[in-house]
């Protein structure tokens, strides 16, 4: 098996020859068995000096399951000492973050597992490997164990333990839930930088490999209850299909990836029917800006958009729809067809579209506008409370834009800053210092703990915890007063700026009342 995955990983480009890797470990067959196959790779590189492979594990306790959550994490401490791989060790009260977030646990635990590996691949190279900490609102806390610390460059990829089952599951969850093509497509080998090398070989053939060579793993007791829905669909749906044919799980994922291959050239030609319908003629089909109020504007082309052939039709409209927004999620088929419909009414009709975007009824074709709203959405207030601020959202104001062709000038102010919108991940939070922050300082991508940034521009202890901050989850967009994130820096490929005014600060860049006092 090992050189099926070796194989596999190879042809889909996983792995550099000289890379970097975090590894999502829990404990079960399908981690154990990726952790080992990657460890073997590394030792394989080392020996035969064709490259190098350096491996940091990460476990999510989810203070789900009590002594048996703790057992887990006590074997995956074990089998990580045992290979010599760093191992970063979360706690998170799932329950509680799910409440917070207002999702199932389910949803949660996977959101916070993303995000722990994530911040790893982001801030691992800052940390110290004594106790280091690294916390959220729910106060969990990660341990470095092993030793050895990274290069300020941090890693290169995220492998996750997906397997051949796992897809199945999710094309056949997608169907339950009503899907398009993309997602009769299952999950894809590689995603930026996450990559998946088991994902061409099955449960049952990854639980005998580690029998074979003399490997335990631990066993989630809650995957055999039928609590959530993909268990339903692993327990009972699944086993249902393999008495109907055996290699059900084999074919589906074979399906999966023909629809991969074939959606990859449709997105292309969806993207240029696309780009016909919103870019013929600068007079009739155009992107509009209005740099004193931020709206932005897209006006599609009737005569244009008939041109394009029906099956993709649907799709390009969702695509302008989501260029508008700014965002994919949250836009459906609903809208997609209200557009549609729209279409064939008369000029001046309006509908109401996601993320404070309008689409009009024009002469030759619709207008859809999207003013600068912030909202909280994208500034949560519950974090601008300060005890020595009569009124703190008064101190910040913001604004959305679309970056003109051709601009080269930036504001020099102290005081106002302009980001990159279409890069931020997050609700960007006016906050505090918290556990775990951290700011990217070069253009290469280093990163450095809020933390040791303190201490090296010699901020006094007592003057931390006053000092604002806009956050995009824990990486630190803009040190108010001091420094600016470089990796959310507006550049030339910039489509939309954020702009955050600080109406605090004083002359000298460093301080006002609001922030020492």
């Amino acid at each position: 098996m090992y050189q099926r995955v070796k194989a596999y990983v190879e042809e889909q480009h996983m792995l550099e020859k000289k890379d970097r890797v975090i590894v999502g470990v829990s404990g079960g067959a399908d981690s154990v068995c990726l952790l080992f196959v990657l460890t073997k790779l590394r030792d394989e590189r080392q020996k035969s000096g064709d490259g190098t492979l350096e491996i940091t594990a990460v476990h999510v306790h989810r203070g789900l399951r009590g002594d048996s959550a703790d057992a887990d994490e006590r074997y995956v401490r074990k089998i990580c000492d045992a290979w010599n791989v760093p191992l970063v060790v979360y706690h998170k009260n799932i329950r509680e973050l799910a409440k917070c977030w207002n999702m199932s646990e389910e949803e949660a635990g996977r959101k916070a597992r993303r995000e722990a590996f994530l911040e790893v691949r982001n801030q691992y190279s800052d940390v110290p490997c004594d106790n280091a900490q690294y916390g959220d609102i729910q106060s969990h806390h990660a341990e470095c164990a092993n030793g050895g610390q990274e290069s300020a460059q941090g890693f290169g990829k995220i492998a996750l333990a997906h397997h051949r089952n796992d897809e199945a599951e999710t094309v056949l969850f997608h169907l339950c839930r009503g899907t398009d093509v993309r997602g009769l497509g299952g999950i894809a080998p590689v995603s930026g930088f996450w990559i998946r090398p088991l994902l061409n070989i099955g449960r049952n053939e990854i639980e005998s490999y580690l029998e074979k060579v003399g490997i335990s793993y631990c066993t989630d007791e809650t995957n055999a209850e039928n609590v959530y829905a993909r268990n339903k669909l692993r327990n009972q749906v699944i086993p249902q299909l393999e008495e109907i044919n055996e290699q059900a799980v084999w074919h589906i994922s074979r399906t999966a990836q023909s629809v991969r291959e074939l959606w990859s050239y449709v997105d292309m030609q969806i993207e240029e029917y696309k780009k016909k319908v919103l870019q013929i003629e600068p007079q009739s089909c155009r992107k509009e800006t209005n740099l004193a109020t931020g709206a932005i504007s897209l006006i599609l082309n009737k005569n244009e958009y008939d041109k394009v052939p029906v099956p993709l039709k649907s799709y390009v409209i969702h695509r302008i729809i989501c260029e508008a927004a700014g965002h994919e999620k949250d836009i459906s088929a609903v809208h997609v067809q209200a557009v549609e419909e729209l279409l064939n009414r008369q000029v001046g009709r309006k509908i109401d579209l996601p993320y404070a975007v309008t689409a009009s009824r024009i002469y030759g074709g619709v207008k859809f506008e999207k003013k600068p709203v912030i909202s909280t959405k994208m500034i949560d207030p519950n974090h601008l409370n300060d005890e020595n601020i009569e009124n703190p959202e008064a101190l910040f104001q913001f604004r959305i834009f679309e970056r003109p062709p051709g601009m080269k000038a930036f504001p020099e102010k102290t005081y106002t800053k302009w980001f990159d919108y279409d890069i931020i991940k997050s609700t960007v939070k006016i906050r505090h210092k918290q556990p775990g922050d951290y700011i990217t300082i070069d253009k290469n991508g280093s990163t450095q703990s809020l933390k040791k940034y303190f201490v090296n521009v010699k901020v006094p202890r007592e003057d931390r915890e006053k000092i604002w901050l806009a956050a995009d989850g824990s990486h630190i967009l803009w040190i108010i007063g001091y420094r600016q994130n470089q990796a959310y820096q507006v550049t030339d490929k910039t489509r939309r700026i954020l702009e955050i005014e600080f109406n605090g600060g004083e002359e000298d860049g460093r301080e006002s009342k609001s922030i020492s006092s």
